[in-house]
């Protein structure tokens, strides 16, 4: 048996509070079943791992003494009569990734209100599948009826309204989803207003209309202003949404740049700044703000995969680049963009996954799970 590759992941099994990391191992040319063990300072393996004969990957489970996050330590796969000496990183358990299952539409930018809402898909369909906003709004309850994990939001009130008032069939659905923590209503605002384009009191008039359809109509409570595809920013507009109830806020054009830093491959630190933070105006108040590295299209494309593995890897990478600028152990994945039905891979992961590993968690939520975490997180002191 010949050992060709050993990493250290991020990945850990076992009990939460006492987590045991995992080191990948590769081979090939087992002749038949072969004990794999890791060895090293402070380092033990947990339980039998056998390798099956042929070629393949095994996983470790280790339990690390004295855990200090980041720090190297020399250590050794043994693999029957085999040695191979590797690098072991120690990882840091506790991660969990809030996967939000959304749509984006854009009522009125390129067309009008009522052509986004007339009976059209793309054809052929592409890499986004994109239908019409009224199908859409009915596509992601749809999904939540048949998957109870699944969750969503549905875009601003443009769609979801219109959708309201036209199929009373499906009122009650709708509400009861809402009620039940599985449909977030979002924004605050009836769209989202481009609030350096527009006024103070256009703006306000947004939040009346928005809230009042949101809470007095269906019996949501509107908490986050859903400003992900705006083009520009207002500095007093947190001011007005915290006045108006509002305590968090999401986007995703600026203040790195319209497309963010991990657009062309980048890589996130170069925008020099947590991804979550407090968002302040000059008159003193503020939202807790998530701005989203790789757009809010990032998750979107694991439904491209060809199987749940390699959608699994695809959600993975997205996390290790994800958590760099993290502000405490939550990371934020939109899960959709333009015009999308909900994603294919989205609800498999969170069952499979998280059968399989204990950290991180990869879980579907909305906004409000995600900014509570962050908010529990940074009050227990656990920034990385």
């Amino acid at each position: 048996m010949h050992v060709t590759a050993v990493e250290s992941t991020e990945l850990f099994v076992g009990e939460p509070d006492t987590p045991l990391q995992l080191v990948r191992v590769s081979y090939e040319g087992a002749s038949g079943s072969t004990a794999v063990r890791v060895d090293g300072d402070g380092l033990d393996t947990i339980g039998d791992v056998i390798a099956g004969a042929g070629d393949g990957v095994v996983e470790v489970p280790v339990r690390v003494s004295r855990p200090e996050v980041g720090e190297s330590r020399a250590a050794r796969v043994i693999a029957g009569e085999s040695e191979s000496d590797f690098e072991f990183t120690v990882a840091e358990p506790g991660w969990t990734m809030h996967m939000i299952s959304h749509f984006h539409y854009d009522p009125v930018w390129w067309n009008t209100q009522g052509a986004y809402t007339s009976i059209w898909t793309e054809d052929p369909p592409g890499r986004c599948k994109q239908n019409n906003g009224l199908a859409l709004v009915a596509a992601h309850p749809e999904m939540a009826r048949r998957h109870p994990v699944y969750k969503s939001v549905p875009a601003e009130v443009d769609y979801p309204k219109p959708y309201f008032d036209t199929h009373p069939e499906d009122r009650a659905d709708l509400l009861a989803l809402i009620a039940q923590g599985r449909v977030e209503i979002m924004g605050g605002t009836y769209n989202e207003p481009n609030t350096n384009l527009t006024g103070a009191e256009t703006s306000i008039r947004n939040f009346v209309h928005g809230i009042g359809f949101q809470r007095d109509v269906l019996g949501a409570d509107p908490a986050t202003a859903w400003q992900l595809d705006v083009f520009g920013h207002d500095p007093q507009f947190p001011g007005m949404a915290a006045d108006a109830g509002l305590t968090s806020s999401s986007w995703a054009r600026g203040p790195h740049h319209q497309w963010g830093p991990m657009a062309g491959d980048g890589d996130p630190r170069r925008m020099q700044f947590r991804s979550e933070f407090e968002w302040i105006a000059p008159s003193g108040l503020g939202l807790l703000t998530h701005y989203m590295p790789a757009h809010y299209a990032a998750g979107w494309w694991m439904d491209s995969s060809a199987s749940l593995a390699e959608a699994e890897e695809a959600t993975f990478a997205l996390f290790r680049e994800l958590k760099s600028v993290a502000l405490t152990r939550n990371v934020l994945l939109p899960v959709g963009t333009d015009y999308t039905p909900p994603n294919a891979w989205v609800t498999d992961i969170h069952r499979d996954w998280n059968a399989r590993y204990t950290w991180p968690r990869f879980v579907c939520a909305l906004p409000r799970e995600f900014f509570a975490a962050v908010r529990a997180d940074v009050a227990a002191g656990g920034t990385p």
